[in-house]
């Protein structure tokens, strides 16, 4: 499982209303594969641990959401908070690496290590490898690390330079539990895969509002409402969706926006039964 902070309640970057709405602007969702392109490790357990700790305690807070213009308020508000995100009680905004910048940064004043508080919060995807190596992390590239969260430790931190970071949470299947500097050195895996952006859903009815079961042999998960959309996943018969009220309409039916697993998207509400 991840901490993901990645979008807001709109599915959009910027604009959106202070906190979390809906409750998977940052949340905790199962690893997927952005592609990454490194982890970025500390070699002290207990500093990965509370990385891990506060990263999930700021998902679970619904009072931190995301959004690009406003992504240094989760700081301030953690500072005011005693570096424990969950004691955050005003709404405020993160974005991945803010997000991520300014958890490494607390745990640095929670723990009295010098090198993390260093960390700046002005960090974004392109410069956290950097810093995060100046605070003392290994830098990760063997495709173990980057293909599946087997070897991956709780608090490691998942990054694509070029455009997202999260926080692993729990430990896999095949981690050792100590370090692993025999992949610090290898060549990057892969290459980024382009940002999908999600549309904005045109109204709400809290009516909606619900889980719902696919009832098609297959149902298209789709970046907007419409069958020309961008598809982003492929759900199964019998699959459970959760839907917060919002849609769009088009030709007289409505594309519910909702979240299956880890993804936001739309679906036509002729498949899908409350």
């Amino acid at each position: 499982m991840i901490s993901n902070c990645g979008h807001d309640e709109r599915g959009k970057y910027s604009g959106g209303a202070a906190g979390d709405q809906t409750g998977t602007e940052w949340a905790v969702i199962k690893w997927y594969n952005r592609p990454w392109k490194c982890v970025l490790r500390h070699p002290d357990k207990k500093v990965r641990s509370m990385i891990a700790q506060m990263a999930k305690a700021a998902a679970n807070n619904n009072m931190v959401g995301y959004d690009q213009s406003h992504r240094y308020t989760f700081w301030e508000h953690l500072k005011a908070s005693n570096y424990d995100p969950a004691k955050i009680t005003v709404k405020c905004e993160a974005d991945c690496s803010s997000g991520v910048a300014a958890i490494v940064k607390g745990a640095g004043y929670r723990l009295g290590i010098q090198k993390l508080k260093d960390v700046s919060i002005y960090c974004y995807t392109g410069n956290l490898r950097a810093a995060l190596k100046a605070a003392g992390f290994e830098v990760l590239t063997d495709s173990k690390y980057l293909t599946s969260d087997a070897y991956l430790l709780e608090g490691d931190v998942l990054l694509n330079d070029s455009c997202h970071t999260a926080t692993n949470l729990t430990a896999g299947s095949k981690a050792s539990g100590g370090t692993a500097s025999s992949g610090a050195s290898g060549a990057s895996f892969g290459t980024a895969a382009p940002k999908v952006k999600i549309d904005a859903a045109q109204s709400k009815d809290k009516n909606l509002a619900g889980t719902y079961t696919v009832t098609a042999s297959a149902l298209n998960l789709r970046a907007g409402a419409g069958t020309g959309k961008t598809i982003l996943a492929e759900m199964p018969n019998g699959a459970k969706v959760q839907c917060y009220g919002y849609y769009t309409s088009v030709s007289g039916v409505k594309w519910l926006y909702v979240v299956y697993k880890d993804v936001t998207g739309f679906a036509s509400s002729k498949y899908l039964k409350k």
